[in-house]
């Protein structure tokens, strides 16, 4: 290589050095710097209740993405007025019943999720200087209580019934005492912090802000708005199912950035996001966050997957016609016998309630593959004899299942709950059936049916599957020593995908008019006497 070629040669080594370098550099300095807002601001619409959280969602958000929010914040229902008129923004943030009058009434929106609910609890002073315990003890003359407004927000619209459901009646409270109202939680808890007043009840959220100087009682579950069910009318005049108080986003139609908006609220509805609504005190079980709409539409809401003990079908069909008649929501149950369908549900992945003949398999369910996350009493099963009508055989008891000259029946103890019971029975009172050649069935419904076609003297049912069977039959009772009763429950499953609806149900079938359909249907609601259980 001559002297130039080489001078040159070493001329753009040194060059390339330096472009490596500088590309490191650039490199190196993009790494450290966060992303550059080139974008035109989110205009996002908060309700009030919701701007704390929210504000540490955008921070978040506007970290991870450079893209600029502006926030815009006030009433729920003020900023739905302000986007009715105005026709801007991005994105609406508010609780319930909003979101419903923007996509159904104005059709404003676009897309929307459900992103957390409101639960409402009572606001006392820290330490609760009154040792104020539940609703009741908001009836004491030593107890100052303020409120929010029924007329004018949605909260105030729910108090009438929390109250009614604790047994206090609100209107005579309010005529007996002395009781400041408020268009905001806020401002009631305000009035408790300053020492205006000694209670008062706003969400949860409310409270979670003031943590250093409020305290918080919780609301028992029994005593709150069913969800789906109990019918407010809302601070707009409308009548809504406003159990649960959703919080939702949605997209507006007026954006001018729809796809930057639709990236937003995808990010509000995430799991990262949902850990700040978590401590911000917004209520977060599973299967809460979920999409409502989608181009303006409402999307269906998914159906509950229930396996139910076989037994349960006469009154647990018109308990499903009824629930799906006031929520909207489908509830498919798959029947059995209960040492049937307790496998069916340890394999689905996507069962929402397990509802056997007997508490027994659902504590087998939870303690073998631990899939129930809670239980609740519906029911309870009382086994009777069941003979032809007239008693041509002159059956007395359960002694007489021993007897040669009867053609007798039962369930197949591995597959149904009345054949478990059954031999538990006959254990209990010494009545020695081994000999005996009985006719065995996997569900108690076709027991029913095989002695009102004579196919069998005897048989041994439910007191509602005999009373379905009409007067083709005679009904002997098994005395309360002898007898044993099955508890049914309904067990919530982990797997659910729509926790808050299966709940929904479930306090349906405990409550009043799940319990009058199983009346009706000759259920046992109430335990009878018997000396032992199952």
């Amino acid at each position: 290589m001559n002297g130039n070629a080489s001078t040159m040669f070493r001329s753009l080594r040194f060059a390339a050095l330096i472009c490596l370098g500088l590309i490191a550099a650039v490199t190196h300095g993009c790494k450290k710097n966060p992303p550059q807002a080139t974008a035109k601001p989110l205009i996002c619409h908060i309700g009030g209740t919701m701007r704390p959280a929210m504000e540490k969602i955008v921070e978040l958000y506007q970290a991870k993405t450079g893209q600029p929010i502006e926030i815009n914040s006030a009433d729920s229902g003020e900023l739905l007025a302000h986007i009715q008129m105005q026709k801007s923004g991005d994105v609406y943030v508010c609780h319930d019943p909003f979101l419903d009058i923007l996509m159904r009434k104005y059709d404003l929106g676009v897309d929307a999720w459900t992103v957390a609910e409101v639960t409402p609890v009572i606001a006392v002073k820290k330490g609760n200087p009154k040792n104020i315990k539940g609703i009741a003890d908001l009836k004491r003359d030593d107890v100052v209580i303020t409120l929010t407004d029924r007329d004018n927000s949605t909260l105030g619209r729910l108090l009438p019934t929390i109250f009614a459901r604790a047994g206090v009646d609100l209107d005579e409270l309010t005529r007996r005492k002395e009781i400041a109202t408020h268009r905001s939680g806020g401002s009631a808890a305000t009035m408790v912090q300053t020492g205006n007043a000694d209670a008062t009840i706003v969400w949860k959220a409310v409270v979670a802000l003031r943590a250093g100087t409020m305290d918080m009682v919780p609301i028992p579950e029994p005593v709150l708005p069913v969800p789906y069910l109990d019918a407010v009318t809302s601070a707009t005049g409308i009548a809504y199912k406003l159990t649960p108080v959703r919080v939702t986003i949605a997209t507006l139609k007026c954006s001018a950035q729809p796809d930057a908006a639709a990236k937003f609220a995808e990010f509000v509805a995430s799991e990262e996001a949902g850990k700040v609504f978590e401590k911000f005190g917004f209520t977060m079980d599973g299967g809460i966050v979920r999409k409502e709409f989608q181009n303006g539409k409402k999307l269906p809401r998914g159906n509950l997957r229930m396996y139910a003990g076989a037994g349960l079908r006469v009154g647990l069909d018109e308990m499903i016609r009824d629930f799906e008649a006031v929520s909207g929501v489908h509830v498919e149950a798959d029947y059995g016998g209960s040492g049937l369908i307790i496998s069916r549900a340890r394999l689905d992945d996507q069962a929402d309630l397990f509802m056997p003949g007997d508490e027994w398999y659902v504590d087998e369910l939870a303690a073998k593959s631990n899939l129930i996350e809670s239980k609740t009493s519906v029911a309870h099963f009382v086994p009777v004899i069941v003979v032809a009508k007239g008693n041509p055989k002159g059956v007395k008891g359960l002694a007489d299942f021993q007897r040669k000259d009867l053609v007798v029946a039962w369930g197949k103890p591995d597959a149904c709950q009345v054949g478990r019971l059954c031999a538990e029975l006959f254990k209990k009172n010494n009545i020695d059936v081994s000999g005996i050649n009985a006719k065995e069935s996997l569900t108690v419904n076709e027991l029913g049916v095989w002695v009102k076609t004579g196919d069998v003297d005897a048989t041994i049912v439910w007191d509602a599957i005999a009373a379905g069977l009409g007067d083709k039959v005679e009904v002997i009772r098994i005395t309360p020593e002898q007898s044993m009763i099955s508890n049914v429950v309904v067990g919530l499953m982990k797997t659910s995908h729509d926790k808050a609806a299966a709940k929904s149900f479930i306090k349906f079938m405990a409550g009043p008019a799940g319990q009058a359909i199983l009346a009706k249907n000759g259920y046992s609601t109430s335990r009878p006497s018997a000396e032992t259980n199952r």
